[in-house]
């Protein structure tokens, strides 16, 4: 049921709507100029106006512009007997959503109402899911007492402050970082604090793109283009259209999509699978990875020099312990409101949280204080609350910071493996028969790591 308000000055018309839509199930009312339609508007709640263009007093155009101003989100259909090409333009370009002709059919008002109801609830949908990606953005703020985060949050102010007349004229943004420092918070800080930020913003994690079908969940299909496709789809490059995609976990793209994307980015162009033409990529595009891109055999260097047009690269948590008591506080207040909590930090846990190495950067100390604010009954969180390692349990560490925790009952060793050899190689400046003697290896054992790491050579 839609609220509506039917602005006509022929009585008897306007009654005989009102009663054939409310006997549909809509609530409406009746005006017979522009200015006692407003006035109405101001006591009414409106969904609907159904507007005569040919009124005494105000026209209907400007009638439109005075609607729209009071409240975008009221759909105007006009209806007028003696509308023209121009008249319907001039219409649309005001804010109208549909144009009827007079002697108008109900059915045919019907059908008009139906699509202004449909297309309200979209942009009802689409604004519930925008706000509630803005709303990731305000709940996690952007923490920057270090010195790292500071020049951080610099180059995403400067972004933030572009204002271009086209999201694909923005230039594309190369996010680094270890696993849970916040690339993604990071996106979002630049999208939704910038000029695009009533547009569209459209995260997609590249490992989970099916197999085999990346270009076609990126940049969309025709019908017929394979087996299955039994209509045409938009691509995730469409639906980001005028505002941003966030790819992250760039690093995973499969190939042939990174040939694809390559066009994007140098052409502003794109074409659905199977399909015969080019369309406009007006995107902004922001990547993330947490691996070695220019080094990487599997991912294209022209790619890789197109994206790196402004790197941003977060520090670990474990390089920024000016931020880890600020961001501890954040996100237990955060948890206190969540679950109606009071919880504080006593001074040795604060100690405990910066004498910790946090591997899994700030998504393991979000966690953290989550796990201790529903877990715990005491108001004060103490070390044996925070279940962190001891200061002398066992660790490896280097001179440069790599730290194992060898408290854990979870180890990767894969993970260990590569991250020892390459700092070997970094250490031996990419000589591999040193690094080979340093590590007990034999050359083509090594080699073979370093091919199974996808390490530089």
């Amino acid at each position: 049921m839609a609220q509506i308000l039917i602005i006509e000055d022929e009585v008897l018309l306007a009654k005989s709507l009102s009663r054939a839509l409310t006997m549909r199930g809509h609530d409406c009312a009746v005006a017979t100029t522009a200015e006692e339609g407003l006035s109405l508007l101001e006591r009414t709640p409106t969904d609907i106006v159904l507007l005569d263009l040919q009124l005494p007093g105000m026209s209907g155009l400007d009638a439109i512009e005075r609607i729209r101003a009071f409240d975008a989100n009221i759909s105007v259909i006009i209806a007028t007997a003696y509308g023209t090409m121009a008249t319907v333009v001039q219409s649309m370009r005001a804010g109208a959503c549909d144009f009827l002709r007079k002697p108008l059919d109900i059915e045919e008002v019907q059908l008009a109402v139906e699509r202004a109801v449909a297309g309200a609830r979209l942009r009802q949908t689409v604004s519930y899911y925008h706000d509630l990606e803005a709303g990731k953005t305000d709940e996690d703020q952007l923490i920057c007492e270090s010195p790292g985060m500071r020049r951080v949050a610099e180059v995403v102010q400067r972004l933030a402050d572009m204002k271009l007349q086209a999201a694909s004229d923005y230039p594309p943004v190369l996010l680094l970082g270890e696993t849970g420092t916040g690339k993604d918070l990071v996106a979002r800080k630049i999208h939704f604090s910038g000029a695009l930020s009533e547009q569209p913003f459209i995260e997609v994690n590249c490992t989970t793109l099916p197999r085999g079908l990346e270009e076609a969940e990126l940049f969309g299909y025709e019908k017929g283009a394979f087996t299955g496709a039994e209509r045409s789809k938009r691509g995730l490059f469409e639906a980001a259209a005028g505002g941003t995609i966030f790819l992250n976990e760039i690093g995973d793209l499969a190939t042939e999509a990174q040939v694809k994307l390559l066009q994007v980015i140098e052409q502003k162009t794109m074409r659905r699978v199977g399909g015969l033409r080019d369309m406009a990529a007006d995107v902004r595009i922001i990547a993330a990875t947490n691996r070695d891109l220019k080094n990487s055999r599997y991912f294209r260097e022209d790619l890789y020099y197109r994206l790196n047009n402004v790197t941003i690269e977060l520090p670990p948590l474990r390089r920024r312990r000016e931020d880890i008591i600020p961001l501890a506080t954040h996100f237990l207040a955060r948890f206190n409101r969540k679950y109606g909590r009071k919880k504080t930090l006593d001074e040795q846990a604060r100690r405990a949280l910066l004498d910790y190495q946090w591997p899994g950067n700030v998504r393991e100390l979000r966690q953290l204080m989550e796990r201790v604010t529903f877990l715990n009954d005491r108001t004060a969180i103490g070390v044996a609350d925070l279940g962190l390692p001891a200061a002398g349990a066992p660790t490896a560490a280097g001179n440069d910071g790599f730290w194992v925790d060898l408290s854990t009952d979870r180890l990767n060793l894969e993970e260990i493996e590569r991250e020892i050899i390459l700092r070997v190689l970094q250490s031996c400046a990419g000589n591999v028969s040193q690094a080979a003697r340093k590590l007990g290896l034999g050359r083509e054992a090594l080699r073979y790591r370093i091919k199974k790491y996808d390490l530089p050579a």
